[in-house]
């Protein structure tokens, strides 16, 4: 005798419970059009000092962070001096650390090489792509430009922007401050970080298809929770002095919600070698790394499909508190068929 509790699922992007299937379907099509070679996992971060306009242009601001990380890795790794061709990377936004807090930075994953001018592949060093500095510094310009532009409502030609293109001052500040705050930015040191390369792009796209689906924590961090505290362990407690945290309920509500992404905004996108309209220029990277050209999921697997992959003992249910192997004995689909029973 014992009672599980199985919710209905209401298919939210941010549901802790919600995305599994949805999530291996992404792992699946960046399987299949992954380049057989390293990669590289790039983070890119910006001062604290942004959140606020971040709250209030959360779609305006993030689309122009994306276009910020990635012309700045394109103009640099199209120069022969660090590489000298174009790679094929994969974008994620995510908005929050280890405690829910407001920390917004964008995980890359990029090709340790790329196609050049002439359709020739050309491979990075397996230690280096390019200098930290220097592309923390090329994103700090680019992004500054492109917020500054974004509180211009006008076009050059005198039209004026749609809405999905303008910037508005946070509550309590004018557009002068927020220029002024931009120009104070530029004169900081920003933070881009590049780790060690990986041997291939499983473990990377693992790592950040959490982040997909599910929202800013998983149900499996909540340890406890007493009815006025809740207690959060870290997902990388080697990090912190402590292997958890506590925020009481009202606090962790917040924080949470603070992170459910507006509507119609993209976080994961898809560049270079990657992006659907480089199709044939992918497929000719693949032939060079002696690799069939890529063949989109043309069926969308079952679920069952899907979670038999995930969880190969699927089929072999056991008792939770014994142990033994379960057996059916009665199905019953309301409104749908007849009732079946079957022997145990």
């Amino acid at each position: 005798d014992y009672h599980v509790l199985l919710y209905n699922s209401c298919k939210h992007r941010s549901c802790p419970q919600c995305g599994s299937i949805e999530t291996e379907l992404w792992l699946e099509r960046r399987r299949r059009q992954s380049l057989d070679c390293r990669y590289f996992h790039i983070v890119f971060t910006m001062s604290h000092d942004l959140h606020p306009l971040w709250r209030v242009n959360r779609k305006v601001f993030v689309n122009l962070m994306m276009r910020a990380s990635w012309h700045s890795l394109q103009e640099l790794l199209l120069d022969i001096k660090w590489l000298g061709g174009l790679p094929g990377a994969i974008a994620v936004f995510q908005s929050w650390d280890d405690e829910m807090r407001e920390h917004c930075h964008i995980h890359y994953i990029v090709t340790a090489g790329g196609l050049t001018d002439d359709n020739l592949w050309v491979s990075a060093k397996k230690s280096f792509l390019i200098p930290t500095r220097v592309l923390a510094a090329k994103f700090r310009g680019k992004f500054l430009a492109y917020l500054r532009e974004g509180f211009n409502h006008v076009r050059p030609d005198g039209k004026e922007k749609a809405d999905e293109e303008k910037l508005y001052p946070p509550a309590g500040m004018s557009i002068q401050h927020c220029l002024n705050l931009l120009n104070r930015l530029g004169r900081l040191k920003w933070h881009a970080d590049i780790e060690p390369s990986y041997e291939h792009a499983n473990g990377v796209f693992k790592y950040v298809g959490r982040y997909i689906r599910r929202g800013c924590i998983s149900e499996k961090r909540i340890i406890s929770y007493d009815g006025q505290s809740v207690r959060i362990g870290y997902v990388h407690p080697e990090k912190h002095a402590e292997s958890s945290f506590t925020v009481d309920g009202q606090t962790f509500l917040d924080r949470f919600l603070s992170h459910v992404p507006a509507k119609g905004s993209h976080l994961v996108r898809s560049y270079g070698l990657f992006h659907p309209n480089c199709i044939s220029r992918l497929n000719l990277a693949r032939e060079q790394l002696g690799q069939p050209a890529c063949e989109p999921v043309a069926e969308v697997p079952s679920a069952h499909q899907l979670l038999k992959k995930m969880f190969p003992d699927l089929e072999t249910l056991r008792c939770p508190c014994c142990g033994s192997q379960l057996r059916t004995v009665f199905v019953c689909r309301r409104g749908q068929s007849s009732v079946w029973r079957l022997a145990a």
